[in-house]
């Protein structure tokens, strides 16, 4: 019996939508609380993260923010064979307030149901992001920052 193999690609919506649906704005998962994006408190939002939420690595680049960059990855459920990921993180913002941001998304296709993907599709997610660029940042910043990958 041959293994099962999956391909990790981009997602059919754009990175606000995967967000959007793996934290309860759209789909099925419970609502997040109103003042769920941003805080005074790193903790306050960091907590009310969705369950299966990893950290997968942190970011600095001075011209953004002072304070490193916190990037995050959870799943959302999608219709068989997809099991989809949003790339996100917790930053320092101008305003003075730590608050969520979309980064990045993937589907990974599937015809049975795999394990936990996190890692791959955060992998996979990041090397994209460092090396096309994405919606909050084009691939000169993150030539001019310091990454670091923690999984």
């Amino acid at each position: 019996m041959e293994k099962e193999t999956y391909r990790i690609e981009e997602y059919w919506h754009n990175e606000v939508t995967a967000f959007a649906t793996a934290f309860g704005i759209l789909g099925e998962r419970k609502y997040p609380k109103e003042d769920f994006a941003e805080s005074t408190d790193f903790n306050n939002l960091e907590s009310s993260l969705p369950p299966d939420t990893i950290q997968v690595a942190t970011f600095l680049y001075k011209e953004y923010s002072t304070k490193k960059i916190y990037f995050y990855v959870c799943s959302f459920q999608e219709p068989h064979p997809h099991y989809s990921y949003s790339l996100f993180s917790i930053m320092w913002s101008r305003d003075s307030l730590w608050e969520l941001n979309a980064w990045y998304c993937c589907t990974v296709k599937s015809e049975q149901p795999q394990p936990s993907l996190h890692k791959e599709a955060a992998n996979w997610m990041l090397q994209e992001m460092t090396t096309k660029g994405c919606a909050i940042a084009p691939v000169e910043v993150f030539k001019k920052g310091i990454l670091e990958i923690l999984i």
